[in-house]
Protein backbone atom coordinates (compact mmCIF):
# COMPACT_ATOMS: atom_id res chain seq x y z
CA UNK A 1 0.00 0.00 0.00
CA UNK A 2 1.51 3.38 -1.06
CA UNK A 3 1.75 6.04 1.48
CA UNK A 4 -0.60 8.96 1.18
CA UNK A 5 1.20 12.06 -0.06
CA UNK A 6 2.65 14.27 2.64
CA UNK A 7 0.53 17.65 3.12
CA UNK A 8 2.46 21.36 3.45
CA UNK A 9 3.61 22.27 6.97
CA UNK A 10 1.36 24.16 8.77
CA UNK A 11 2.30 26.98 9.93
CA UNK A 12 2.79 27.87 13.53
CA UNK A 13 1.00 29.12 15.79
CA UNK A 14 1.90 33.26 15.66
CA UNK A 15 3.74 34.71 18.65
CA UNK A 16 1.32 37.90 18.82
CA UNK A 17 -0.68 39.78 16.60
CA UNK A 18 -0.54 42.99 15.99
CA UNK A 19 -3.26 44.73 13.68
CA UNK A 20 -1.45 47.89 12.19
CA UNK A 21 -5.26 48.66 10.45
CA UNK A 22 -4.46 51.16 7.72
CA UNK A 23 -0.78 51.49 8.14
CA UNK A 24 0.59 47.72 6.83
CA UNK A 25 -2.76 45.26 8.13
CA UNK A 26 -2.11 42.75 10.48
CA UNK A 27 1.59 41.65 11.38
CA UNK A 28 1.35 37.88 12.74
CA UNK A 29 4.94 36.67 13.22
CA UNK A 30 5.22 32.45 13.83
CA UNK A 31 8.85 32.71 14.42
CA UNK A 32 11.37 35.29 16.11
CA UNK A 33 13.52 35.07 12.83
CA UNK A 34 10.70 35.87 10.63
CA UNK A 35 9.85 38.84 13.29
CA UNK A 36 14.00 39.88 12.99
CA UNK A 37 13.73 40.06 9.17
CA UNK A 38 10.36 41.99 9.29
CA UNK A 39 12.30 44.58 11.26
CA UNK A 40 15.07 44.23 9.46
CA UNK A 41 13.32 44.80 6.12
CA UNK A 42 11.91 47.86 7.82
CA UNK A 43 14.96 49.13 9.24
CA UNK A 44 17.00 49.02 5.39
CA UNK A 45 13.81 50.69 4.32
CA UNK A 46 14.47 54.00 6.99
CA UNK A 47 18.29 53.64 6.74
CA UNK A 48 18.31 56.72 4.59
CA UNK A 49 16.91 58.90 7.42
CA UNK A 50 18.36 57.26 10.47
CA UNK A 51 22.11 57.82 8.57
CA UNK A 52 21.65 61.50 9.11
CA UNK A 53 19.58 64.35 10.70
CA UNK A 54 18.39 67.49 8.42
CA UNK A 55 16.68 69.02 11.42
CA UNK A 56 13.91 68.99 13.88
CA UNK A 57 11.07 68.63 11.71
CA UNK A 58 12.61 64.82 11.41
CA UNK A 59 12.47 64.09 15.12
CA UNK A 60 9.35 61.94 15.49
CA UNK A 61 10.86 60.16 12.34
CA UNK A 62 14.29 59.48 14.11
CA UNK A 63 12.30 58.60 17.18
CA UNK A 64 10.20 55.87 15.62
CA UNK A 65 12.98 54.58 13.59
CA UNK A 66 14.79 54.17 17.40
CA UNK A 67 11.77 52.48 19.02
CA UNK A 68 12.28 50.22 15.89
CA UNK A 69 15.70 49.58 16.62
CA UNK A 70 14.45 48.55 20.17
CA UNK A 71 12.40 45.87 18.85
CA UNK A 72 14.82 44.57 17.13
CA UNK A 73 16.75 44.18 20.00
CA UNK A 74 14.01 42.04 22.06
CA UNK A 75 13.58 39.96 19.26
CA UNK A 76 17.28 39.20 19.76
CA UNK A 77 16.76 38.78 23.40
CA UNK A 78 13.97 36.35 22.46
CA UNK A 79 15.48 34.80 20.21
CA UNK A 80 18.84 34.30 23.04
CA UNK A 81 16.38 32.85 25.72
CA UNK A 82 13.63 30.86 23.04
CA UNK A 83 14.68 27.29 24.59
CA UNK A 84 16.20 28.68 28.13
CA UNK A 85 14.24 30.84 29.73
CA UNK A 86 10.91 30.83 28.87
CA UNK A 87 10.12 33.27 31.34
CA UNK A 88 12.78 35.73 29.93
CA UNK A 89 11.33 34.72 26.32
CA UNK A 90 7.50 36.05 27.09
CA UNK A 91 9.04 39.18 28.13
CA UNK A 92 11.41 39.69 25.23
CA UNK A 93 7.86 39.14 23.26
CA UNK A 94 6.08 41.44 24.58
CA UNK A 95 8.62 44.55 24.33
CA UNK A 96 8.97 43.81 20.76
CA UNK A 97 5.05 43.70 20.19
CA UNK A 98 5.60 46.94 22.16
CA UNK A 99 7.57 48.67 20.68
CA UNK A 100 6.64 47.94 17.05
CA UNK A 101 2.81 48.99 18.51
CA UNK A 102 4.86 52.82 19.46
CA UNK A 103 6.24 52.84 16.22
CA UNK A 104 3.62 52.42 13.64
CA UNK A 105 0.21 53.42 15.72
CA UNK A 106 1.52 56.11 17.88
CA UNK A 107 3.80 57.52 16.23
CA UNK A 108 2.50 56.42 12.65
CA UNK A 109 5.55 55.70 10.76
CA UNK A 110 4.44 54.97 7.20
CA UNK A 111 5.03 50.75 6.73
CA UNK A 112 7.11 50.02 3.74
CA UNK A 113 4.18 48.50 2.45
CA UNK A 114 1.63 51.03 2.53
CA UNK A 115 0.96 53.99 -0.73
CA UNK A 116 2.44 57.19 1.71
CA UNK A 117 5.60 54.88 2.07
CA UNK A 118 6.13 53.75 -1.29
CA UNK A 119 5.43 57.90 -2.20
CA UNK A 120 7.93 59.06 -0.16
CA UNK A 121 10.33 56.36 -1.05
CA UNK A 122 9.74 57.79 -4.78
CA UNK A 123 10.12 61.17 -3.91
CA UNK A 124 13.93 60.30 -2.38
CA UNK A 125 15.02 58.80 -5.81
CA UNK A 126 14.40 61.69 -7.33
CA UNK A 127 14.50 64.73 -5.27
CA UNK A 128 17.59 63.25 -2.53
CA UNK A 129 17.04 62.32 1.00
CA UNK A 130 16.96 66.04 2.51
CA UNK A 131 13.98 66.79 -0.11
CA UNK A 132 12.79 63.85 1.33
CA UNK A 133 13.26 64.03 5.00
CA UNK A 134 11.02 67.37 4.60
CA UNK A 135 8.73 65.25 2.31
CA UNK A 136 7.80 63.16 5.01
CA UNK A 137 7.84 65.04 8.03
CA UNK A 138 4.41 66.78 7.08
CA UNK A 139 2.59 63.39 7.19
CA UNK A 140 5.04 62.63 9.99
CA UNK A 141 4.77 65.89 12.19
CA UNK A 142 7.54 66.37 15.20
CA UNK A 143 5.65 66.10 18.98
CA UNK A 144 5.46 69.48 19.21
CA UNK A 145 3.85 70.67 15.95
CA UNK A 146 5.01 71.49 12.97
CA UNK A 147 8.30 73.65 13.09
CA UNK A 148 10.03 73.60 9.20
CA UNK A 149 13.11 75.09 8.70
CA UNK A 150 13.82 74.59 5.47
CA UNK A 151 17.34 76.24 4.25
CA UNK A 152 17.35 75.46 0.44
CA UNK A 153 15.22 75.03 -2.53
CA UNK A 154 15.57 71.22 -2.11
CA UNK A 155 14.19 71.69 1.71
CA UNK A 156 11.22 74.18 0.14
CA UNK A 157 10.21 71.46 -2.83
CA UNK A 158 10.21 68.82 -0.11
CA UNK A 159 7.88 70.22 2.06
CA UNK A 160 5.81 72.15 -1.07
CA UNK A 161 5.99 68.56 -2.98
CA UNK A 162 4.15 67.19 0.47
CA UNK A 163 1.92 70.03 1.35
CA UNK A 164 0.32 69.38 -2.69
CA UNK A 165 0.26 65.37 -2.11
CA UNK A 166 -1.32 65.71 1.74
CA UNK A 167 -4.07 68.35 0.67
CA UNK A 168 -4.16 67.57 -3.48
CA UNK A 169 -3.89 71.48 -4.22
CA UNK A 170 -2.81 70.59 -7.67
CA UNK A 171 -6.49 69.35 -8.62
CA UNK A 172 -8.97 71.49 -6.55
CA UNK A 173 -11.95 71.34 -8.90
CA UNK A 174 -11.92 67.67 -8.75
CA UNK A 175 -10.38 67.44 -5.17
CA UNK A 176 -13.70 65.88 -3.85
CA UNK A 177 -14.60 63.62 -5.83
CA UNK A 178 -10.87 62.11 -6.21
CA UNK A 179 -10.71 61.78 -2.09
CA UNK A 180 -13.21 60.21 -1.82
CA UNK A 181 -12.16 57.57 -4.09
CA UNK A 182 -9.07 56.88 -2.69
CA UNK A 183 -10.70 57.21 0.75
CA UNK A 184 -12.81 54.37 -0.52
CA UNK A 185 -10.15 52.72 -1.76
CA UNK A 186 -8.27 53.40 1.23
CA UNK A 187 -11.23 51.63 3.21
CA UNK A 188 -11.58 48.77 1.14
CA UNK A 189 -7.61 48.47 1.31
CA UNK A 190 -7.93 48.61 4.91
CA UNK A 191 -10.82 45.61 4.63
CA UNK A 192 -9.38 43.47 2.64
CA UNK A 193 -6.08 43.63 4.67
CA UNK A 194 -7.86 42.91 7.37
CA UNK A 195 -9.99 40.04 6.57
CA UNK A 196 -6.60 38.82 4.35
CA UNK A 197 -5.40 38.64 7.82
CA UNK A 198 -8.39 37.04 9.82
CA UNK A 199 -8.43 34.22 6.90
CA UNK A 200 -4.95 33.71 7.23
CA UNK A 201 -5.22 33.52 10.83
CA UNK A 202 -7.92 30.95 10.40
CA UNK A 203 -5.93 29.08 7.45
CA UNK A 204 -3.09 28.51 9.67
CA UNK A 205 -5.30 26.94 12.32
CA UNK A 206 -7.15 24.91 10.22
CA UNK A 207 -3.49 23.93 8.71
CA UNK A 208 -2.06 23.88 12.27
CA UNK A 209 -5.28 21.12 13.23
CA UNK A 210 -4.48 19.06 9.90
CA UNK A 211 -1.07 18.86 10.17
CA UNK A 212 -1.68 17.52 13.84
CA UNK A 213 -4.97 15.13 13.15
CA UNK A 214 -2.51 14.51 9.70
CA UNK A 215 0.77 13.05 12.31
CA UNK A 216 -1.78 11.52 14.54
CA UNK A 217 -3.52 9.00 11.46
CA UNK A 218 0.08 8.46 10.59
CA UNK A 219 1.46 7.84 14.19
CA UNK A 220 -1.98 5.52 14.61
CA UNK A 221 -1.01 3.97 11.17
CA UNK A 222 2.85 3.45 11.74
CA UNK A 223 1.72 1.64 15.36
CA UNK A 224 -0.46 -0.50 13.47
CA UNK A 225 1.87 -1.45 10.79
CA UNK A 226 4.57 -2.03 13.46
CA UNK A 227 2.27 -4.13 15.23
CA UNK A 228 0.65 -5.66 11.97
CA UNK A 229 4.11 -6.46 11.23
CA UNK A 230 5.49 -7.76 14.26
CA UNK A 231 2.24 -10.15 14.42
CA UNK A 232 3.16 -11.19 11.37
CA UNK A 233 6.56 -12.24 12.03
CA UNK A 234 5.81 -14.29 15.13
CA UNK A 235 2.96 -16.01 12.60
CA UNK A 236 5.48 -17.02 10.27
CA UNK A 237 8.19 -18.14 13.24
CA UNK A 238 5.22 -20.47 14.31
CA UNK A 239 4.30 -21.38 10.62
CA UNK A 240 8.32 -22.40 10.19
CA UNK A 241 8.37 -23.72 13.59
CA UNK A 242 5.45 -25.91 12.84
CA UNK A 243 7.08 -26.85 9.48
CA UNK A 244 10.30 -27.85 10.96
CA UNK A 245 8.57 -30.13 13.51
CA UNK A 246 6.60 -31.53 10.88
CA UNK A 247 9.36 -32.38 8.48
CA UNK A 248 11.49 -33.77 11.69
CA UNK A 249 8.36 -35.70 12.48
CA UNK A 250 7.77 -37.10 9.32
CA UNK A 251 11.73 -37.66 8.84
CA UNK A 252 11.87 -39.61 12.25
CA UNK A 253 8.65 -41.34 10.59
CA UNK A 254 10.28 -42.53 7.40
CA UNK A 255 13.05 -43.54 9.49
CA UNK A 256 11.24 -45.58 11.93
CA UNK A 257 9.80 -46.80 9.03
CA UNK A 258 12.64 -48.14 7.22
CA UNK A 259 14.01 -49.59 10.82
CA UNK A 260 11.04 -51.52 10.71
CA UNK A 261 11.03 -53.01 7.51
CA UNK A 262 14.94 -53.77 8.45
CA UNK A 263 14.41 -55.47 11.20
CA UNK A 264 10.75 -57.25 10.55
CA UNK A 265 12.55 -60.32 9.22
CA UNK A 266 14.91 -60.38 12.24
CA UNK A 267 12.30 -60.04 14.50
CA UNK A 268 10.04 -63.17 13.06
CA UNK A 269 13.19 -64.77 12.65
CA UNK A 270 13.70 -64.67 16.59
CA UNK A 271 9.84 -65.04 16.76
CA UNK A 272 10.13 -68.56 15.24
CA UNK A 273 13.26 -69.39 17.27
CA UNK A 274 11.64 -68.12 20.52
CA UNK A 275 8.47 -71.02 19.55
CA UNK A 276 10.74 -73.57 17.77
CA UNK A 277 12.81 -73.30 21.44
CA UNK A 278 9.99 -73.56 23.73
CA UNK A 279 8.57 -76.71 21.58
CA UNK A 280 12.22 -78.02 22.27
CA UNK A 281 12.16 -77.48 25.84
CA UNK A 282 9.20 -78.89 26.54
CA UNK A 283 9.91 -82.16 24.58
CA UNK A 284 13.50 -82.38 25.69
CA UNK A 285 12.33 -81.18 29.44
CA UNK A 286 9.61 -84.14 29.29
CA UNK A 287 12.41 -86.61 27.68
CA UNK A 288 14.81 -85.88 30.44
CA UNK A 289 12.64 -86.99 33.11
CA UNK A 290 11.85 -89.72 31.17
CA UNK A 291 15.26 -90.58 30.86
CA UNK A 292 16.58 -90.33 33.85
CA UNK A 293 13.46 -92.40 35.25
CA UNK A 294 13.95 -95.44 32.58
CA UNK A 295 17.87 -95.11 33.35
CA UNK A 296 17.33 -95.76 37.10
CA UNK A 297 14.95 -98.89 36.76
CA UNK A 298 17.26 -100.15 33.85
CA UNK A 299 19.71 -100.03 36.61
CA UNK A 300 17.50 -101.43 39.32
CA UNK A 301 16.30 -104.36 37.17
CA UNK A 302 20.08 -104.98 35.83
CA UNK A 303 21.51 -105.03 39.70
CA UNK A 304 18.49 -107.22 40.94
CA UNK A 305 19.03 -109.71 37.89
CA UNK A 306 22.75 -110.08 39.00
CA UNK A 307 21.96 -109.97 42.83
CA UNK A 308 19.35 -113.06 42.06
CA UNK A 309 21.50 -115.19 38.81
CA UNK A 310 24.25 -114.74 41.36
CA UNK A 311 25.02 -117.35 43.83
CA UNK A 312 25.00 -116.75 47.57
CA UNK A 313 28.15 -118.31 48.12
CA UNK A 314 30.24 -116.70 45.26
CA UNK A 315 31.13 -113.80 43.52
CA UNK A 316 29.64 -112.16 41.00
CA UNK A 317 31.10 -112.99 37.21
CA UNK A 318 33.00 -109.86 36.38
CA UNK A 319 31.71 -109.54 32.74
CA UNK A 320 28.19 -109.20 34.46
CA UNK A 321 29.44 -106.60 36.64
CA UNK A 322 31.08 -104.83 33.72
CA UNK A 323 28.04 -105.01 31.98
CA UNK A 324 26.13 -103.46 34.50
CA UNK A 325 28.85 -100.94 35.28
CA UNK A 326 28.99 -100.23 30.87
CA UNK A 327 24.97 -99.95 30.87
CA UNK A 328 25.14 -97.46 34.07
CA UNK A 329 27.82 -94.82 32.02
CA UNK A 330 26.03 -95.00 29.01
CA UNK A 331 22.90 -94.45 30.38
CA UNK A 332 23.87 -91.81 33.35
CA UNK A 333 25.56 -89.95 29.96
CA UNK A 334 22.55 -90.22 28.03
CA UNK A 335 20.27 -88.77 30.59
CA UNK A 336 22.97 -85.90 30.84
CA UNK A 337 23.22 -85.27 27.22
CA UNK A 338 19.26 -84.91 27.15
CA UNK A 339 19.05 -82.74 30.27
CA UNK A 340 21.58 -80.53 28.32
CA UNK A 341 20.00 -80.53 25.60
CA UNK A 342 16.73 -79.41 27.40
CA UNK A 343 19.25 -76.64 29.17
CA UNK A 344 20.35 -74.98 25.91
CA UNK A 345 17.02 -75.13 24.22
CA UNK A 346 15.25 -73.05 27.73
CA UNK A 347 18.32 -70.83 26.89
CA UNK A 348 17.80 -70.22 23.62
CA UNK A 349 13.99 -69.84 24.52
CA UNK A 350 15.08 -66.94 26.45
CA UNK A 351 17.79 -65.44 24.47
CA UNK A 352 15.28 -65.37 21.48
CA UNK A 353 12.24 -63.68 23.99
CA UNK A 354 15.08 -61.01 25.10
CA UNK A 355 16.01 -60.13 21.29
CA UNK A 356 12.13 -59.95 20.29
CA UNK A 357 11.93 -57.66 23.24
CA UNK A 358 14.84 -55.75 22.24
CA UNK A 359 13.87 -55.35 18.68
CA UNK A 360 10.21 -53.66 20.24
CA UNK A 361 12.12 -51.64 22.30
CA UNK A 362 14.66 -50.31 19.75
CA UNK A 363 11.89 -49.53 17.51
CA UNK A 364 10.04 -47.63 20.07
CA UNK A 365 12.50 -45.46 21.16
CA UNK A 366 13.22 -44.52 17.30
CA UNK A 367 9.92 -44.00 17.15
CA UNK A 368 10.18 -41.53 20.22
CA UNK A 369 13.35 -39.86 19.11
CA UNK A 370 15.58 -40.97 21.92
CA UNK A 371 18.09 -42.62 19.96
CA UNK A 372 19.70 -39.43 17.87
CA UNK A 373 23.02 -40.47 19.08
CA UNK A 374 24.54 -42.82 16.76
CA UNK A 375 26.59 -44.75 19.43
CA UNK A 376 23.55 -45.69 21.59
CA UNK A 377 22.09 -46.87 18.66
CA UNK A 378 25.16 -48.82 17.76
CA UNK A 379 25.13 -50.38 20.62
CA UNK A 380 21.95 -51.51 21.12
CA UNK A 381 22.23 -53.04 17.01
CA UNK A 382 25.24 -55.06 18.26
CA UNK A 383 23.88 -56.40 21.45
CA UNK A 384 20.55 -57.51 19.34
CA UNK A 385 23.01 -58.93 16.21
CA UNK A 386 25.40 -60.38 18.46
CA UNK A 387 26.38 -64.41 18.24
CA UNK A 388 24.06 -66.55 20.28
CA UNK A 389 25.92 -68.97 22.26
CA UNK A 390 23.97 -72.79 22.19
CA UNK A 391 24.58 -72.63 26.44
CA UNK A 392 25.91 -76.25 25.82
CA UNK A 393 29.17 -77.08 27.15
CA UNK A 394 32.09 -78.00 24.21
CA UNK A 395 33.62 -80.78 26.64
CA UNK A 396 30.77 -83.24 26.44
CA UNK A 397 31.12 -86.83 24.64
CA UNK A 398 31.48 -90.25 25.06
CA UNK A 399 32.26 -91.22 28.33
CA UNK A 400 36.03 -93.11 28.07
CA UNK A 401 36.16 -97.01 27.40
CA UNK A 402 37.32 -99.01 30.35
CA UNK A 403 40.89 -99.47 29.28
CA UNK A 404 41.59 -95.36 28.72
CA UNK A 405 39.81 -95.48 32.27
CA UNK A 406 42.40 -97.75 33.84
CA UNK A 407 45.25 -96.36 31.38
CA UNK A 408 44.40 -93.06 33.60
CA UNK A 409 44.02 -94.71 36.69
CA UNK A 410 47.52 -96.26 36.46
CA UNK A 411 48.94 -92.72 35.36
CA UNK A 412 47.80 -90.85 38.58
Amino acid sequence: MSEPESSPAANAEPLFTLDLLRNGGAFQPTTVDEAIRWIQREQAFWSWLNSRSYGSHDQRLRNAIGQLNEALNHASHARQYKDSNAQQFAAAIAGMRGRLEEVYIQRKLPHSSTPLAKRIEAFRQEAGDQSASFFAAVFVPPDQGHHFQPQDLSAWRGVVEALIDRFQLASAPQKGRKQAAEQSFEQLRTKVETLLGKKTTAYDALHREYAALADSVRGTADSQTQAFGDAQEKRDGAFETLVNEHKQAMENLRKTFREEIALRAPADYWETKRKGHRTMSWATGILSFIAIGGSAAGLLWLIHDLVNKTPADKQPDAWRIAMVVLVGVFALWGARLIVRMFLSHLHLLTDAAERVVMVKTYLSLLEGDQLADKEDRQLILNALFRPAADGIVKDEGIPPSTLEFLTRQGKV
